[in-house]
Protein backbone atom coordinates (compact mmCIF):
# COMPACT_ATOMS: atom_id res chain seq x y z
CA UNK A 1 0.00 0.00 0.00
CA UNK A 2 0.95 3.73 -0.63
CA UNK A 3 -0.18 7.03 -0.44
CA UNK A 4 1.37 10.50 0.09
CA UNK A 5 1.84 12.20 3.71
CA UNK A 6 2.57 15.89 4.46
CA UNK A 7 3.72 18.43 7.03
CA UNK A 8 2.36 21.73 7.21
CA UNK A 9 5.27 24.38 8.48
CA UNK A 10 4.49 27.50 9.64
CA UNK A 11 5.09 30.34 12.38
CA UNK A 12 2.14 30.96 14.55
CA UNK A 13 0.51 33.92 15.77
CA UNK A 14 1.31 33.52 19.11
CA UNK A 15 -1.50 33.13 21.50
CA UNK A 16 -3.77 33.69 18.50
CA UNK A 17 -6.31 30.33 17.66
CA UNK A 18 -7.97 31.55 14.92
CA UNK A 19 -5.08 32.93 13.18
CA UNK A 20 -2.88 29.69 13.36
CA UNK A 21 -6.26 27.50 12.71
CA UNK A 22 -6.84 29.57 9.15
CA UNK A 23 -2.98 28.73 8.53
CA UNK A 24 -3.81 25.45 9.17
CA UNK A 25 -6.74 24.97 6.56
CA UNK A 26 -5.10 26.51 4.32
CA UNK A 27 -2.08 24.31 4.76
CA UNK A 28 -4.85 21.51 4.38
CA UNK A 29 -6.49 22.17 1.83
CA UNK A 30 -2.95 22.70 -0.04
CA UNK A 31 -1.91 19.10 0.99
CA UNK A 32 -4.87 17.59 -0.19
CA UNK A 33 -4.37 19.76 -3.81
CA UNK A 34 -0.92 17.89 -4.07
CA UNK A 35 -2.79 14.20 -3.33
CA UNK A 36 -1.18 13.77 0.34
CA UNK A 37 -3.99 11.48 2.40
CA UNK A 38 -2.17 12.60 5.87
CA UNK A 39 -1.04 15.77 7.33
CA UNK A 40 1.08 16.58 10.48
CA UNK A 41 1.04 19.93 11.87
CA UNK A 42 3.65 21.07 15.00
CA UNK A 43 3.25 21.01 18.38
CA UNK A 44 1.24 23.45 19.69
CA UNK A 45 -0.06 24.57 16.68
CA UNK A 46 -3.00 26.07 17.32
CA UNK A 47 -1.33 28.56 19.92
CA UNK A 48 2.23 28.64 19.43
CA UNK A 49 4.65 27.18 22.39
CA UNK A 50 4.52 30.01 24.87
CA UNK A 51 5.63 30.41 28.80
CA UNK A 52 3.33 28.69 31.00
CA UNK A 53 1.66 31.82 32.62
CA UNK A 54 0.58 32.27 28.97
CA UNK A 55 -0.32 29.06 27.39
CA UNK A 56 -2.11 27.16 30.09
CA UNK A 57 -5.24 30.02 29.48
CA UNK A 58 -5.19 28.87 25.85
CA UNK A 59 -5.74 24.85 26.43
CA UNK A 60 -8.72 24.01 24.13
CA UNK A 61 -10.85 20.44 24.76
CA UNK A 62 -10.85 18.16 22.23
CA UNK A 63 -14.25 19.14 21.37
CA UNK A 64 -14.01 22.92 21.71
CA UNK A 65 -14.69 25.48 19.03
CA UNK A 66 -11.19 25.52 17.24
CA UNK A 67 -10.45 21.91 16.92
CA UNK A 68 -14.02 21.68 16.02
CA UNK A 69 -13.57 23.61 13.32
CA UNK A 70 -9.96 21.68 12.11
CA UNK A 71 -12.29 18.52 12.18
CA UNK A 72 -14.71 20.10 9.66
CA UNK A 73 -11.59 21.36 7.45
CA UNK A 74 -10.06 17.74 7.30
CA UNK A 75 -13.65 16.72 6.57
CA UNK A 76 -14.32 19.20 3.43
CA UNK A 77 -10.49 19.20 2.37
CA UNK A 78 -10.86 15.16 2.30
CA UNK A 79 -7.39 14.46 4.86
CA UNK A 80 -6.71 13.11 7.83
CA UNK A 81 -4.94 15.46 10.47
CA UNK A 82 -2.50 14.94 13.09
CA UNK A 83 -1.86 18.61 15.30
CA UNK A 84 -0.17 19.69 18.40
CA UNK A 85 -2.41 21.62 21.24
CA UNK A 86 -2.33 22.03 24.95
CA UNK A 87 -5.02 20.67 26.19
CA UNK A 88 -7.61 20.94 28.65
CA UNK A 89 -8.70 17.41 28.74
CA UNK A 90 -11.85 15.58 30.84
CA UNK A 91 -9.87 14.49 33.69
CA UNK A 92 -9.48 17.58 35.16
CA UNK A 93 -5.42 17.83 33.56
CA UNK A 94 -3.72 20.13 31.00
CA UNK A 95 -1.65 18.05 28.55
CA UNK A 96 0.91 18.84 25.80
CA UNK A 97 -1.34 16.93 23.56
CA UNK A 98 -1.45 15.43 19.78
CA UNK A 99 -4.44 14.37 18.43
CA UNK A 100 -5.43 12.83 15.00
CA UNK A 101 -8.64 13.27 13.18
CA UNK A 102 -9.28 11.03 10.17
CA UNK A 103 -10.67 12.62 6.54
CA UNK A 104 -13.98 12.13 8.00
CA UNK A 105 -13.59 14.26 10.87
CA UNK A 106 -13.35 11.87 13.34
CA UNK A 107 -11.13 11.05 16.52
CA UNK A 108 -8.90 7.87 16.44
CA UNK A 109 -6.57 8.84 18.50
CA UNK A 110 -5.17 11.42 21.16
CA UNK A 111 -1.47 11.28 22.48
CA UNK A 112 -0.40 13.09 25.84
CA UNK A 113 3.61 13.74 25.25
CA UNK A 114 5.34 11.72 27.88
CA UNK A 115 8.47 13.74 27.98
CA UNK A 116 7.70 17.00 29.44
CA UNK A 117 10.29 19.53 28.86
CA UNK A 118 11.74 22.12 31.04
CA UNK A 119 9.13 25.22 31.60
CA UNK A 120 6.04 22.50 30.18
CA UNK A 121 5.86 21.33 33.55
CA UNK A 122 4.18 24.11 35.29
CA UNK A 123 1.35 24.06 33.12
CA UNK A 124 1.11 20.19 31.74
CA UNK A 125 0.92 17.14 33.30
CA UNK A 126 3.06 14.47 32.13
CA UNK A 127 1.42 11.26 29.72
CA UNK A 128 1.64 7.76 31.29
CA UNK A 129 2.29 5.75 27.88
CA UNK A 130 2.36 5.57 24.00
CA UNK A 131 0.17 2.96 21.86
CA UNK A 132 -0.37 2.42 17.94
CA UNK A 133 -3.53 3.14 16.08
CA UNK A 134 -4.72 2.17 13.12
CA UNK A 135 -5.46 4.69 10.36
CA UNK A 136 -6.97 2.96 7.67
CA UNK A 137 -4.32 2.97 5.82
CA UNK A 138 -1.26 2.30 7.92
CA UNK A 139 -0.63 1.48 11.50
CA UNK A 140 0.89 4.65 12.98
CA UNK A 141 1.67 6.49 16.64
CA UNK A 142 2.11 9.65 17.61
CA UNK A 143 4.77 11.69 19.73
CA UNK A 144 6.26 14.53 20.29
CA UNK A 145 9.07 17.34 20.28
CA UNK A 146 11.36 15.94 23.37
CA UNK A 147 10.04 12.54 23.36
CA UNK A 148 12.40 11.99 19.81
CA UNK A 149 15.01 11.90 22.14
CA UNK A 150 14.19 8.51 23.45
CA UNK A 151 14.95 5.72 21.76
CA UNK A 152 12.18 3.80 23.59
CA UNK A 153 9.14 5.74 22.23
CA UNK A 154 10.23 4.74 18.42
CA UNK A 155 10.13 1.03 19.80
CA UNK A 156 7.37 0.92 21.44
CA UNK A 157 5.39 1.78 18.55
CA UNK A 158 7.16 -0.45 16.65
CA UNK A 159 6.33 -3.43 18.83
CA UNK A 160 2.98 -2.31 18.62
CA UNK A 161 2.52 -2.55 14.96
CA UNK A 162 3.15 0.84 13.62
CA UNK A 163 5.16 1.33 10.62
CA UNK A 164 4.70 5.26 10.48
CA UNK A 165 5.15 7.77 13.07
CA UNK A 166 3.31 11.32 13.24
CA UNK A 167 5.43 13.61 15.25
CA UNK A 168 5.08 17.16 16.03
CA UNK A 169 7.79 19.87 17.63
CA UNK A 170 8.71 23.26 18.52
CA UNK A 171 12.41 22.28 18.71
CA UNK A 172 14.92 24.46 21.10
CA UNK A 173 17.91 22.62 20.51
CA UNK A 174 20.09 22.65 17.44
CA UNK A 175 18.38 21.76 14.14
CA UNK A 176 20.97 19.28 12.87
CA UNK A 177 19.89 17.02 16.36
CA UNK A 178 16.37 17.72 15.02
CA UNK A 179 17.06 16.03 12.37
CA UNK A 180 19.31 13.14 13.59
CA UNK A 181 17.04 12.11 16.04
CA UNK A 182 14.22 12.10 13.57
CA UNK A 183 16.21 9.85 11.09
CA UNK A 184 17.43 7.70 13.63
CA UNK A 185 14.01 7.06 14.92
CA UNK A 186 13.30 5.93 11.58
CA UNK A 187 16.28 3.84 10.56
CA UNK A 188 15.91 1.88 14.69
CA UNK A 189 12.90 0.76 13.66
CA UNK A 190 12.07 0.55 10.11
CA UNK A 191 9.50 3.40 10.29
CA UNK A 192 8.23 6.05 8.13
CA UNK A 193 8.24 9.04 10.33
CA UNK A 194 6.22 12.30 9.00
CA UNK A 195 7.77 15.32 11.51
CA UNK A 196 5.98 19.19 12.17
CA UNK A 197 8.21 21.58 12.92
CA UNK A 198 7.14 24.81 14.32
CA UNK A 199 8.84 28.14 13.25
CA UNK A 200 10.12 31.27 14.12
CA UNK A 201 10.70 32.56 17.83
CA UNK A 202 8.48 33.88 20.98
CA UNK A 203 10.20 35.81 24.31
CA UNK A 204 12.72 33.64 25.35
CA UNK A 205 12.36 30.65 22.79
CA UNK A 206 13.70 30.54 19.95
CA UNK A 207 12.72 27.25 17.62
CA UNK A 208 15.64 25.61 15.07
CA UNK A 209 15.03 22.65 12.53
CA UNK A 210 12.35 22.27 9.47
CA UNK A 211 9.72 19.70 9.19
CA UNK A 212 10.86 16.58 7.05
CA UNK A 213 9.48 13.00 5.97
CA UNK A 214 12.06 9.96 6.49
CA UNK A 215 11.75 6.49 5.27
CA UNK A 216 13.00 3.56 7.17
CA UNK A 217 16.36 3.69 5.80
CA UNK A 218 16.61 6.92 7.29
CA UNK A 219 16.90 8.95 4.21
CA UNK A 220 14.93 12.24 4.15
CA UNK A 221 12.73 12.00 1.26
CA UNK A 222 11.25 15.91 2.02
CA UNK A 223 12.36 18.78 3.85
CA UNK A 224 11.13 21.91 4.29
CA UNK A 225 13.55 25.26 4.63
CA UNK A 226 13.81 26.47 8.03
CA UNK A 227 11.83 29.57 8.74
CA UNK A 228 9.30 29.20 5.78
CA UNK A 229 5.94 29.00 5.75
CA UNK A 230 5.34 25.79 3.34
CA UNK A 231 3.69 22.15 3.16
CA UNK A 232 6.12 19.27 2.13
CA UNK A 233 4.95 15.89 0.50
CA UNK A 234 6.20 12.34 0.33
CA UNK A 235 5.16 8.81 -0.67
CA UNK A 236 4.71 6.15 2.02
CA UNK A 237 5.05 2.51 0.93
CA UNK A 238 4.69 -0.10 3.12
CA UNK A 239 6.52 -2.70 0.61
CA UNK A 240 9.83 -0.39 1.53
CA UNK A 241 9.32 -1.07 4.99
CA UNK A 242 8.60 -5.24 4.58
CA UNK A 243 11.83 -4.80 2.34
CA UNK A 244 13.86 -3.22 5.24
CA UNK A 245 12.36 -5.37 8.28
CA UNK A 246 13.55 -8.10 6.12
CA UNK A 247 16.89 -7.45 5.60
CA UNK A 248 17.52 -5.95 9.29
CA UNK A 249 14.95 -7.57 11.49
CA UNK A 250 15.82 -5.70 14.23
CA UNK A 251 12.74 -5.77 16.35
CA UNK A 252 13.17 -10.06 16.05
CA UNK A 253 17.14 -9.77 16.94
CA UNK A 254 16.27 -8.13 19.99
CA UNK A 255 17.56 -9.66 22.88
CA UNK A 256 14.86 -9.00 25.71
CA UNK A 257 17.01 -11.11 28.52
CA UNK A 258 19.58 -8.75 28.59
CA UNK A 259 17.97 -5.25 28.74
CA UNK A 260 16.27 -5.53 32.24
CA UNK A 261 18.80 -3.02 33.22
CA UNK A 262 17.02 -0.40 31.00
CA UNK A 263 14.15 -0.21 33.46
CA UNK A 264 16.45 0.78 36.48
CA UNK A 265 17.57 4.16 36.99
CA UNK A 266 20.74 5.42 36.05
CA UNK A 267 23.53 5.21 38.21
CA UNK A 268 25.63 8.32 37.05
Amino acid sequence: MAFKLACGQFTPTSGDLAANTQIMEEQMASAAEKGAEIIVFPELALSGYLPPEEIAPLAVSIDGAEVTRLRQAAREAGIAIAFGFAEAASDGHTYNSMAYFDAGGRLLHTYHKVHLWDSEKQWAAPGDGISAFDTGRARAGMWICYDTRFPEMGRLLAVDGATLALVATAWLGPADEWELGVRARAMDNGLYVAAGALQGNYGPYRFHGASLIVDPHGQVLAQAAEGTDEVIVAEYDRSVVDEFRQRVPLLEHRRLDTYGPLLRPATW
